[in-house]
Parts: C-alpha cells; structure tokens; sequence
C-alpha cells in the first residue's frame, strides 16, 4: 500500500508563513510608489471635449479620468478670481497639437489660445484633493508657442494649504517664440505627498500687451509625478492575500489527508 508524502502538522504554520511572507512581498513590488525614477502622467489636459474653454477636465491616457472636479483646470487671477474669458478662444490645433501628446492620446481638434497678455497674470489651477494626500507631484509639461507680445515666462508653484499661500517648485521659465515642449520640473524640492488640500499651479507672467491679437498657444498639458494608494486601498489588498492564504490552507490541510490505497 502506497501513500503520498506528508507534511506534519507543525510544518504547516510555517510553510503558510512562507506563503504570506511571498505574496506581500509581491504586493509591495508592485505597488505604486513615490519615486523620482520612475515618473508617470497623473493628469492629462488637452482641451478638447465641452466646456467652458472646449474642455478642461483630464482626458486618457492619463492615470486619473473625469470631465468634472476635482479634475478641471481652473482659469484664475493671482487673487484667485476667474480669469477673464474674453482672453481665452479656441484656436485651430495643427500649430501644437501633436506636440507633446502622450502615446494612446487621441489627435486634437483645438488649442487654447491666450490674448491681452499684458492685463493680468494667468494661474491655471489643478486641484488635488485626498484626505490623505496620496499625490507625488515631480513635474508639468506642456506644448507651447509664444509671441513677442505675449506671455514671457511661466512658473510652477504649489500650495499646501488650499490656496492661502503659495510656494515655487521650479524655476522662472521663458516661453519661446517657436513651438516647443515647456517642462517645469519641481527643482525646488516641494514635497505634495501628504497634503489633503493640494493645488498646483502654472502661473504665466509678464505679458506685454492689452492687444486682442493671439499671443500663447498652449496644449498637451501633462501633470507626472506617483499616486500613492490609499491606505485603505492597500488594507483591502492585504485583507485579501490573507483570505487566499486561508483558503489555500483549508486546500492543503485536505490534500495531506488523502490516502490511494
């Protein structure tokens, strides 16, 4: 009579320990995670689509996708106020649109085209709302063609406190003349993980002209950077390793009992 080979009871604890230990590590190597190496697009702009300004809710293929707040881009003064309308048309998107467009985007229709630069500064905000601030912001791309009356420069900063204050995360960057991507890196070392209130914006400066006359082209606006998971996503991961491991046990407990006589 012949029988399978069988584990001990008191070798089954540690064998499913070793079962446990494997599957989270594999969850933790998989997991997002924070990291300067390994940049991915949180948002992604491409003002195509309804809306006030044809469109300004995130579109794929970014990793975050929604027509409506907290996923709008905010057109707004340094004081916060809307931005005036009338400074902001469609324009055709040939000129910038396949620039900087990320793979698995679609091609553009429109552009955002930017007007009396020399009236006021332009904000535009993105809001990252999580009560647990699960956002690692590392830099803002996007296409870009200026003028020589328009918008000189542009700005990224962020603010830690929903708007009440802001600090810079990069550096004071010339808009150029001709077409070309704008990457406003945060060199500044502004840390966003951990912040339930989280604003970021694009602050475009020193406009030189009151003219209605097409002075920016901007599109392809590209937020990169990790998001975290939850803490509660990731609870529920390990509540359900370890239900597999109990189902997994009840197996093995049941196969070691089975004899073939």
């Amino acid at each position: 009579m012949r029988k399978f080979k069988t584990c001990s009871r008191r070798s089954l604890p540690f064998r499913l320990l070793v079962i446990l230990a494997g599957a989270l590590l594999l969850l933790a190597a998989f997991a997002p995670r924070a990291s300067a190496d390994c940049p991915a697009c949180i948002r992604f702009y491409d003002f195509e689509g309804e809306g006030v300004v044809v469109g300004q809710g995130s579109h794929p293929p970014a990793l975050e996708q929604g027509e409506v707040a907290p996923f709008a881009l905010l057109f707004q003064n340094d004081d916060g106020t809307p931005y005036s309308l009338g400074n902001l048309s469609a324009e055709n998107a040939p000129v910038v649109g396949n620039t900087n467009l990320p793979a698995g985007a679609n091609p553009n229709v429109v552009t955002l085209g930017l007007h009396r630069s020399g009236q006021a500064h332009l904000d535009l905000v993105m809001t990252f709302p999580s009560v647990a601030g699960i956002y690692d912001i590392q830099s803002i791309s996007f296409a870009s063609r200026g003028s020589g009356n328009g918008f000189q420069n542009v700005q990224l900063q962020a603010s830690l406190d929903g708007g009440a204050t802001w600090v810079n995360m990069s550096v004071v960057t010339p808009i150029s003349t001709a077409v070309s991507i704008i990457t406003l890196n945060n060199t500044m070392g502004v840390v966003t993980l951990g912040v339930p209130n989280l604003l970021v914006r694009m602050q475009f400066v020193n406009g030189q002209s009151n003219g209605a006359d097409l002075q920016n082209l901007i599109d392809n606006i590209q937020v990169n950077g990790v998001v975290v998971p939850e803490p509660a996503t990731v609870a529920g991961g390990l509540l359900g390793v370890l239900g597999l491991c109990w189902f997994q046990r009840r197996r093995l407990i049941g196969y070691v009992r089975f004899r073939r006589t």
